[in-house]
């Protein structure tokens, strides 16, 4: 990805806390436990003031919540040690997306479909159960959203922060800002359809805008390539990014009527090989940016060092330029025009 943004401590990542408990303090505890009751969350009582609202309250999103939690606690009751375990490690890894996204040996996720071969009954359920934690039927309700506050509140606090206003899945799209009454959807990076665990926690969820979500990415998994194999990611939230770099070649002298089979474009640098080409294929890079340099935009880029070079030779008021879209990378797409304007360059196409 072109940039990640920062990360923010807010109050709904207190949701994933009451996760972690439910599932390791209660669903794991569970084969030494008699019998399921409300005084389980006795170690942790906002929980337990949630739980024990949604059941007086009879909420549709509320007896979900309650219901599903105390039927996979009574199939935890049958399973063996063994298989609590695997569980655990299961959960703990899919947790841990930094060192996923690094495909680092020691973290292996976890999908529903190994749940079910594990055991046939808590796989669907499971399922059911986290991806509709992320529902507004349940995260509205009152009684939850006073302890955990609203994802409208968090994302206009994130953008309070990450201020770019660009998706940095793609570069080419505005990204909702604080003062709009709209927000962008959150991306569930890791798929909530395959990946369990990850559906509330917000380290899988980024703003992301609606062609890299719904155009491009959808349910694609950025783990694993077509063929099942493990692969690198670009991790959202990385602390220590690194600098993309863009190359276009032109293979044609026609501005006007170029074509993306005239352009080759090249992404680096090549020590980041395998997260670019898993970022390539998640969003349909190579092929939007080439649309890009055969728009309107790319005809405007070239026309304007032409048209308003005033006093300045074009190659002077091109230095100029690209100067400053080296220090604004992010606003109009520079990221994108600094290499095409350079390939124009390369073939003398500003040379009067």
């Amino acid at each position: 990805m072109l940039f990640t943004y920062q990360y923010i401590n807010h109050s709904m990542e207190k949701m994933q806390e009451f996760v972690d408990y439910i599932f390791l303090e209660v669903w794991c505890k569970a084969a030494v436990i008699t019998e399921y009751s409300f005084e389980l969350y006795n170690n942790k009582l906002e929980l337990k003031e949630v739980v024990t609202a949604f059941h007086y309250s009879s909420t549709i999103g509320g007896d979900f919540f309650n219901t599903k939690i105390e039927e996979i606690f009574l199939i935890f009751q049958t399973l063996s040690p063994d298989e609590i375990s695997q569980l655990e490690q299961w959960y703990h890894s899919n947790n841990n997306i930094e060192n996923l996204c690094k495909n680092d040996p020691l973290f292996v996720p976890s999908r529903y479909s190994d749940i079910t071969l594990l055991n046939a009954k808590l796989g669907p359920i499971l399922k059911k159960f986290f991806v509709r934690l992320y529902s507004q039927d349940l995260l509205s309700l009152k009684a939850l959203s006073d302890k955990i506050g609203k994802i409208e509140d968090h994302y206009n606090e994130f953008v309070m922060v990450n201020r770019t206003g660009k998706c940095p899945f793609c570069g080419l799209y505005d990204i909702d800002s604080e003062y709009v009454h709209t927000r962008e959807a959150y991306d569930h990076y890791l798929p909530k359809s395959e990946y369990p665990f990850t559906s509330i926690s917000f380290k899988n969820l980024a703003p992301i805008c609606n062609k890299c979500n719904s155009g491009n990415k959808g349910s694609k998994d950025p783990l694993k390539d077509t063929n099942g194999n493990r692969r690198k990611a670009f991790y959202p939230y990385n602390l220590n990014p690194n600098v993309m770099e863009i190359d276009i070649k032109l293979n044609s002298t026609d501005i006007m009527k170029m074509t993306p089979q005239d352009i080759t474009l090249t992404f680096g640098p090549t020590n980041i090989d395998e997260e670019l080409n898993t970022w390539n294929e998640l969003f349909g890079i190579e092929e939007r940016y080439k649309a890009k340099c055969c728009s309107a935009d790319a005809i405007y880029w070239f026309n304007q060092i032409i048209d308003e070079c005033g006093d300045k030779s074009p190659i002077e008021f091109l230095a100029i330029r690209l100067d400053s879209a080296k220090k604004s990378p992010y606003s109009d797409t520079n990221f994108l025009r600094k290499p095409f304007l350079e390939a124009c360059a390369s073939l003398n196409l500003f040379t009067i």
